[in-house]
């Protein structure tokens, strides 16, 4: 009778420990980098939507448009929302959630008339005014 002593099913059951264990860390160094960015990516998710709600919210306000940036915040909810007149009857409208640490600002064209009304497909990526310092809010 052959007589085993098991240390063979032993060793391979250790090895399998020790190598589940490395993989358990390397996944979780992997995911610790990846927190970072996440969370960045959330906030940035976050803003954009503050922005979208704040430009929404804006085009309800009855404007009196000026040559000057006019603001108007809603507190309750973080937003802010800019407009100023431009040429030829245009309006520029810029809305922004105020609460985020790095706010993303929104810009829509409208026109003036009896009322403030906003293109369907007025929406800009980045301020069109010719000089940077016009596209400042403050």
């Amino acid at each position: 009778m052959n007589r085993q002593s098991g240390f063979s099913s032993i060793g391979m059951v250790m090895m399998l420990l020790v190598l589940g264990g490395v993989l358990l860390h390397g996944l979780d160094q992997h995911l610790r980098a990846q927190t970072p960015l996440l969370l960045n990516e959330r906030d940035a998710i976050r803003a954009f939507n503050a922005a979208l709600s704040a430009q929404a919210w804006g085009t309800t306000i009855n404007w009196q448009p000026t040559g000057e940036w006019q603001c108007q915040t809603m507190q309750t909810e973080g937003w802010r929302a800019c407009l100023k007149a431009g040429q030829k009857g245009d309006v520029l409208l810029a809305a922004q959630g105020i609460s985020d640490s790095q706010p993303i600002t929104l810009w829509r064209w409208g026109k003036q008339g009896a009322t403030v009304t906003f293109s369907a497909n007025g929406w800009i990526d980045s301020c069109p005014l010719s000089e940077p310092i016009l596209c400042q809010l403050p």
